[in-house]
């Protein structure tokens, strides 16, 4: 691939080359408008609602700024089913979102998370190739300062002030090399006005977990947890799903468990390792089998010194079998792996110029349809940065991976695709990880 639109061809070859039904799913999405007074196509406003995150726009308002030009139009028109003279508004794009059952636009996530997944696209990636490891985590989304809907969820906050907000439950795939990829979402809200308590993150997990099995039901999957989850139904809801876990844990989540770990450290010596490289050094110790209302657990501890920095501990609980050979990668392809759902997913899309918590719309469909949206285009651009890019190649060519939002916004409005390049464009091509 020459250095001619490199940008815009990687984008358009990493939808055809991982998604090549993507415009059929998307044309599959029930439009609740009136058919008579339709001026843009849903799919023409699915692909507006994409570039607004895959752009990093930052608001709905930027669209009319940023994308209306007569050569991004023809692009669009010539590599994607897009029909429409103009660009639409952003008012138009929330019209649409507005009236789109979000199970629609989840669907849609869905679908593409099944094609990498039977593609086997992560499966070299597995934890202790064969589980995929996927966190669960929670963040806020939009907040306001007045009520904003009957399933707000509300804080006093010290000074008194009320706010009013919707936090969601995130389930991602992590991968070891840096890509956290969307798979579920649970929006935490109070569906019974009159409920005496509001929603939680954990009734929200136990929500989510049901639905990421009823999605998924052959995957086999390792799930990494916050301390909050270390409770009797968690450990049962992964026995009845044979699914594993890794749980965080902090001695006050199971005193009982956590009393007997350290009780019981003492009498079995051979379940200690110790590893150094360069100027790290981790000693683990674990104990398995410990009973936990019916449930067997085990629990590995990790004490990490680094040069020049204070020393840190880990302890996490597991139901994956524990020896000396597996001990390093469950704590550190697996357990410590869990912050990339923070790092990678929730800090790149709040400040990475996705714009997370701003408020897209004020329609409940709406603001959930765009927050999908956002996690569908995430996946897109992670697809294009670790793949055809690179992760080298990106740092060389444009610096910084945010650059390659305006680099790709330059070649969509500036530069008309010839025929040569759709050409090429239409070739099969092999796409590899920069795992680096």
């Amino acid at each position: 691939m020459d250095g001619k639109q490199v940008t815009l061809k990687s984008f358009i070859k990493t939808i055809r080359h991982f998604f090549p039904s993507f415009w059929g799913w998307v044309k599959s999405i029930p439009d609740p408008r009136n058919c008579q007074k339709i001026t843009y196509p849903l799919e023409s406003l699915i692909i507006t609602g994409l570039l607004l995150f895959i752009l990093r726009l930052g608001s709905r308002r930027q669209i009319k700024f940023e994308l209306s030009s007569d050569i991004l139009i023809q692009n669009l028109e010539k590599v994607f089913p897009y029909q429409a003279e103009k660009i639409p508004h952003g008012d138009t794009l929330n019209y649409l979102l507005s009236g789109v059952d979000p199970e629609n636009i989840s669907n849609l996530r869905t679908l593409m998370i099944r094609r990498l997944l039977r593609a086997k696209c992560f499966a070299p990636y597995r934890l202790l190739d064969r589980h995929y490891l996927i966190a669960i985590d929670g963040t806020g989304h939009v907040s306001f300062s007045k009520k904003h809907c009957d399933q707000c969820l509300q804080k006093k906050l010290k000074n008194g002030e009320i706010i009013y907000y919707h936090p969601v439950l995130e389930a991602k795939l992590i991968l070891p090399f840096g890509m956290a990829l969307s798979l579920d979402t649970e929006f935490m809200e109070n569906t019974n006005p009159l409920a005496s308590k509001q929603d939680s993150e954990l009734k929200a997990g136990y929500r989510l977990l049901a639905r990421i099995k009823s999605k998924f039901p052959q995957l086999k999957i390792c799930l990494g947890l916050d301390s909050l989850f270390a409770n009797q139904q968690i450990m049962e809801i992964a026995e009845n799903y044979h699914w594993k876990y890794i749980i965080n844990f902090k001695a006050g989540s199971i005193p009982t468990v956590a009393q007997e770990f350290n009780a019981l450290l003492p009498l079995e010596p051979q379940n200690r390792l110790t590893f150094s490289q360069k100027d790290v050094r981790q000693d683990y110790q674990w104990v398995t089998e410990i009973d936990h209302e019916g449930h067997l657990v085990n629990v590995l501890s990790c004490h990490e010194i680094k040069e020049k920095q204070e020393p840190k501990d880990f302890v996490w609980l597991t139901n994956l079998n524990l020896t000396s050979k597996n001990c390093f990668i469950i704590a550190n392809e697996g357990g410590r792996k869990r912050w990339k759902i923070e790092n990678e997913g929730f800090n790149t899309q709040k400040n990475g110029g996705f714009n997370l918590e701003h408020a897209y719309s004020t329609n409940v469909f709406a603001v959930k349809n765009f927050y999908l949206l956002l996690q569908i285009a995430h996946i897109l651009i992670q697809l294009m940065e670790y793949g055809i890019l690179g992760k080298k190649r990106i740092k060389k060519l444009y610096g910084s991976a945010k650059n390659v939002a305006h680099r790709l916004m330059e070649e969509l409005k500036f530069t008309l695709l010839d025929d040569l390049t759709l050409k090429w464009l239409d070739k099969r091509i092999r796409i590899y990880f920069d795992t680096s």
